[in-house]
């Protein structure tokens, strides 16, 4: 008689063991970002959390002279949970008379799946840091990182991680100010670190390329606690018998989200690659206009997008929807942007096209958003 045993079927606690096993071996920026287990067991798939703007600096007093109260202000900003997914599919014959280990294999692959999906997300977090945060520089280099950091401001010493490409790293290793990976200390935060420059533990990424959508290459210098990772659902491990094809499919599903949760503990070394165009994520970035006088308006450029050192931002208004700016090109007829607070003329306009320009006017972002003038 023969018996069905545990050798002929795929144990789906074994699969799930197996993913979940090797769950963040894949994950770069992992050791990077806080885990955040608010949703863990809770109903709801968004979480919403304070983003409070900086009030300014203090003002000099005189003597019995009043003090005006500024206001604290805080927008609200609010993740929602992702599911991140793959399947595969193992025929009986490959599971039975397969070379090596099939379902082994197919369970470490899509736990990189899972892995390389959530990586992404998290460097699309960093890609998302305002130009505040942002050095640019045409080339990497010992000096351009001793540059970056000063973007720190008081706080430049701590844990920090350098991703950079290969390249980069080539660069680096024929600085003298290099620090080779059997001359560091033994407290790093990335265990494949390759060495180090002005405290900054040097790790290498294929994510640090030309990007398309933001017409930019960064290299990144984070701390720890920059990002955060919120989870919903461990590895959800399901299997479907098909007994008419005679084959499994294994289906695996992650539920949580990454995201910037601190701004200030990272810097980007930015070489600029084309023209940007914002105006998609204009509001979400915060660019707007408001409402000022009779006939006035205030274009608001966010802090977090203050220009860069060698860049300012430049507006137009006019009754034109078309984004304006070529990039390569010095743009002509803007007027420099002197502060969010300023109120300028707007009577009969209808749009406002802000760009960020270089020292020759020549833009590499590019947005427009519509006019709200004073009544």
């Amino acid at each position: 008689m023969s018996v069905t045993t545990t050798n002929n079927l795929i144990i789906p606690e074994v699969v799930s063991s197996l993913i979940d096993g090797s769950l963040g071996d894949g994950v770069t920026l992992l050791p990077l970002a806080e885990q955040d287990d608010t949703l863990v067991g809770q109903p709801g798939d968004t979480l919403k959390f304070p983003v409070f703007s900086y009030i300014g600096k203090a003002a000099v007093v005189a003597e019995n002279g009043q003090i005006i109260p500024g206001q604290l202000t805080a927008s609200m900003k609010s993740v929602t949970v992702h599911k991140y997914a793959k399947a595969i599919s193992i025929s009986d014959e490959a599971r039975l008379s397969g070379y090596g280990d099939p379902v082994g294999e197919g369970s470490r692959q899509l736990a990189h799946a899972l892995d390389h999906a959530v990586d992404d997300d998290l460097f699309q977090c960093l890609n998302d840091v305002g130009v505040a945060r942002k050095y640019v520089s045409g080339a990497i280099s010992a000096d351009t990182i001793a540059d970056a950091l000063t973007l720190f401001g008081e706080d430049p010493d701590g844990q920090k991680v350098l991703l950079t490409d290969a390249a980069g790293l080539a660069a680096l290793r024929k600085d003298p100010d290099f620090v080779g990976r059997g001359d560091m200390g033994e407290e790093l935060v990335m265990h494949g670190a390759k060495g180090e420059v002005w405290g900054c533990e040097i790790v290498i990424t294929n994510k640090v390329r030309d990007n398309a959508k933001v017409k930019e290459k960064n290299y990144f210098i984070v701390k720890p606690g920059a990002l955060r990772l919120v989870n919903k659902q461990g590895a959800l491990v399901e299997i479907q018998r098909e007994p008419e094809f005679m084959r499994d499919n294994i289906f695996a599903s992650l539920h949580c989200v990454p995201y910037l949760y601190d701004e200030s503990k990272v810097v980007a070394i930015t070489q600029f690659t084309g023209l940007a165009v914002l105006t998609e994520d204009a509001a979400r970035l915060g660019f707007k206009t408001v409402a000022g006088d009779s006939g006035k308006t205030r274009v608001i450029v966010p802090e977090s997008w203050a220009a860069p050192a060698g860049y300012h931002w430049v507006y137009a208004l006019n009754t034109a929807a078309a984004e304006e700016g070529a990039y390569g090109t010095a743009y002509t007829g803007g007027t420099n942007h002197a502060g969010s607070d300023a109120q300028v003329a707007a009577s009969g306009k209808t749009h406002c096209h802000l760009l960020l320009v270089d020292s020759d006017n020549k833009p590499v972002k590019t947005l427009t958003v519509a006019v709200h003038a004073g009544a």
